[in-house]
């Protein structure tokens, strides 16, 4: 399991090779199991795939934020997941909600993974702006875009010098993912 999720990173450029409708539900059917705050299960799902949809989304994508770099037209991904609520929230906190998410986007990339794809868990895009391209039903607003396709670009981990975790990425389309160690972030032992 611990080399899975050394495997599990976000990638940011991928091939044209298409993820179908069929794939993209089998990613989402894992969320069914995923654990939920009080079993509310209050997250939906929009699955895309339709090329021309995926290229209208691209622009509205920040797809690094620690780093001045977004991927090209031709790196794009091939499918979308938008994770999205009901809005207002009823009997349910925001909060809980995002942790629903985590959890969410989690066993959807360690599905996807295993399908041979990958994907970045995005906060940064034109909400707004998706929402009315995919024709989300009024009263759901969405969250989280989760980008997806066949990975180009190559993600390491490397150690984390000085506290300092700001990821870089080279000219060869190698992303590098600073960690912090064990020793770091295990605060009392008792």
């Amino acid at each position: 399991m611990m080399e899975t999720l050394k495997k599990i990173r976000s990638h940011r450029s991928f091939t044209k090779k298409k993820i179908s409708m069929e794939e993209l539900e089998e990613m989402v059917e894992s969320t069914r199991y995923a654990s939920s705050t009080r079993n509310a299960q209050k997250l939906r799902y929009v699955l895309i795939n339709d090329e021309e949809l995926c290229k209208k989304i691209f622009p509205l994508v920040k797809f690094a934020g620690a780093i001045p770099w977004n991927p090209t037209i031709e790196e794009a991904p091939t499918a979308y997941i938008l994770m999205c609520s009901e809005n207002p929230l009823v009997n349910f906190t925001e909060r809980s909600l995002y942790f629903d998410m985590g959890i969410a986007s989690q066993n959807i990339m360690l599905v996807a993974n295993e399908m041979g794809y990958a994907g970045c868990i995005i906060g940064s895009y034109n909400k707004p702006e998706v929402d009315k391209l995919v024709g989300l039903p009024e009263g759901y607003v969405s969250h989280t875009l989760l980008t997806l396709g066949e990975p180009k670009d190559t993600v390491t981990i490397t150690e984390a010098i000085d506290g300092n975790t700001t990821y870089s990425r080279d000219d060869n389309n190698h992303h590098f993912v600073p960690k912090l160690s064990l020793k770091d972030i295990s605060l009392l032992k008792k």
